[in-house]
């Protein structure tokens, strides 16, 4: 969409995604706030919300906008998120459901089963962190990445 003066013009949602990769969160925030408060069911104002209130350390809130996104939007990346917001709650039993979730939905997405293997070894369950490393390195992953799981591996 173009403004009167023929320059493309950004929508809400791509503007607050710009200020989040330049760092400006208390923009991002604020804009956000206006959002939600003119679209109240748009998933995507929430999910946006849950990776700001992440990129702050807040993972309760981050929790609690990822759960409003997965209402209206199922996807292995979204559960992979809430996953990860989990953990750095303090969750590890919610992270572990999370990454599962996400990989039900699509057997080949790397990113939960590392997850899953780093999620396990912390509880000392090693033969579960083996196989979930295992299975990672089957997947379509860069080979350094590969190679140092595989160091993992050894070392487990």
């Amino acid at each position: 969409m173009d403004t009167k003066d023929g320059q493309p013009q950004i929508d809400g949602i791509e503007f607050v995604r710009q200020l989040i990769l330049d760092c400006r969160y208390d923009d991002a925030f604020e804009i956000l706030g206006r959002l939600e408060e003119e679209n109240p069911d748009n998933y995507e104002i929430n999910y946006e919300l849950a990776r700001l209130q992440f990129e702050m350390g807040d993972y309760y809130s981050a929790i609690a906008n990822y759960e409003v996104v997965l209402e209206n939007h199922r996807s292995p990346i979204i559960y992979y998120n809430l996953g990860c917001a989990y953990e750095g709650n303090n969750e590890p039993d919610k992270a572990i459901s999370a990454h599962l979730k996400a990989i039900t939905m699509n057997e080949k997405f790397p990113y939960s089963y590392k997850k899953l293997g780093l999620l396990f070894m912390a509880r000392n369950d090693m033969d579960s962190a083996r196989e979930y490393f295992e299975d990672y390195i089957k997947l379509d992953i860069a080979q350094d990445e590969i190679n140092s799981v595989k160091l993992i591996l050894e070392r487990i």
